[in-house]
């Protein structure tokens, strides 16, 4: 890690211009926080860089009155620094109901947090704080979104996605930051929040659905690991679309995968990510639905995209006959915006199938490196286009999430 990455383990408190100065080359829209206007209503303190330098004082505060140390400050100091780094591609003014211009930052969480998933591999940080500098990046507004809804289900969506005690931490820091006429009761809304989720034993949980675990494991003693997965993450999903209560339930409506059921990978990362190496080195008994094979057997060219609503039609079609016939399949495609994505699994979770997401998430220059020594290299800017617009997955995706490594190495979400 850089030095002043590693100062922020210990007691060091840099401002935000010498963040901006250590780690712009990365994070580029650093630097584009200055000049960022912000809703005079809501942030009568300045632009995006005053909000954000005022966040990271506070952040720096509540860090030492939590104690906090190592990591688990880096990760709390970097989310306060980088929580509206998707504001610059966001921000636009637009009128109100009465006619009056107001400055928006739709889905700037994120946007945010999709800009940081192949810059922040550039760091070298602590898997575990990268994923939470995301988490909290990403989820930043979803505990207010929470709090309003009120319910077990939506605690536990948010809980198992995000460590709630630093999201927590970074929404103080985050309201203290601001100049706003609801700044107390803001405060006083997070307050509530901790303690809903103290009730819901949610406060400190790893696993919010560990009770459910045990029961779903205890229900099937002989069932393979892909059954449980199956029911515990359907069940998961069930639960937090209000359909079930109880994992009772969700064993219950996973009763017909005893007698099989299909299962299906689908691949998420930008040209040049390793994705069909690593299929190939992995997933060796399944079926592959592959676009740039369909691509070059209509077109003669994997490059050509005139036939990709024809490509797009004839991988369906494949992948339906895989799943009807009950087979273990892998959709291969970039995938990195989320309407795509939805095509394979929405035909997955039609057919009954265990779904999986597999994300590949290397640094930007690493990307770079290996497109260019690919046997079918795309363009340049076609990379820097997918890189642009990417839309990095979250877990209700999928039944199952896993992040191949570097050296092999599987990061699985699932039982």
């Amino acid at each position: 890690m850089r030095p002043p990455l590693e100062d922020l383990r210990g007691t060091g408190t840099p401002d935000l211009a010498a963040l901006t100065a250590s780690l712009g080359d990365v994070l580029p829209l650093l630097s584009q926080l200055p000049g960022t206007p912000q809703d005079e209503e809501w942030h009568a303190e300045g632009d995006v860089a005053v909000h954000t330098g005022r966040v990271l004082q506070e952040a720096y505060r509540l860090a030492d009155a939590a104690a906090l140390q190592g990591d688990a400050r880096l990760t709390l100091i970097l989310a306060a620094l980088l929580h509206d780094i998707g504001k610059p591609l966001t921000t636009r003014t637009q009128q109100d109901e009465t006619g009056r211009p107001r400055v928006i930052s739709p889905r700037h969480a994120d946007r945010g947090r999709s800009f940081l998933a192949y810059r922040l591999p550039e760091l070298q940080l602590p898997t575990a704080v990268q994923s939470g500098v995301m988490a909290l990046v990403g989820h930043h507004h979803d505990l207010a979104r929470t709090f309003r809804d009120g319910t077990l289900p939506a605690y536990r969506r948010l809980a198992r996605q995000v460590d709630l005690r630093p999201l927590y931490l970074l929404e103080v820091a985050d309201t203290r930051g601001r100049v706003t006429p609801d700044q107390a009761s803001r405060l006083d809304d997070l307050d509530l929040f901790r303690l809903q989720a103290e009730e819901y034993d949610l406060w400190d949980a790893r696993d919010p659905y560990a009770g459910w675990r045990e029961h779903v494991r205890a229900a099937l003693p002989d069932a393979s690991p892909a059954l449980l997965d199956l029911t515990l993450q359907r069940g998961v999903l069930d639960h937090e679309s209000g359909l079930i209560q109880t994992p009772e339930e969700a064993v219950a409506r996973a009763y017909a995968a005893r007698g099989g059921f299909p299962e299906l990978v689908v691949t998420c990362g930008p040209s040049g990510s390793g994705k069909s190496k690593w299929i190939a080195e992995h997933l060796p008994d399944h079926e592959i639905v592959s676009l740039d094979a369909l691509r070059e057997a209509l077109a003669g060219r994997r490059a050509d995209q005139s036939v990709n609503g024809q490509v797009l039609q004839a991988a369906k079609e494949q992948l339906r006959e895989a799943l009807r016939r009950g087979r273990k399949v892998v959709w291969d495609a970039t995938c990195t915006r989320r309407d795509f994505r939805r095509v394979p699994l929405g035909l997955g979770l039609d057919y009954g199938a265990l779904t999986t997401l597999a994300v590949f998430q290397p640094p930007t220059s690493t990307l770079f490196t290996r497109n260019a020594a690919r046997p079918h290299p795309v363009p340049a800017q076609v990379l820097a286009q997918q890189l642009e617009h990417a839309e990095f997955p979250y877990l209700p995706e999928a039944h199952r999430t896993v992040l191949p490594g570097g050296q092999d190495t599987v990061s699985r979400r699932g039982t």
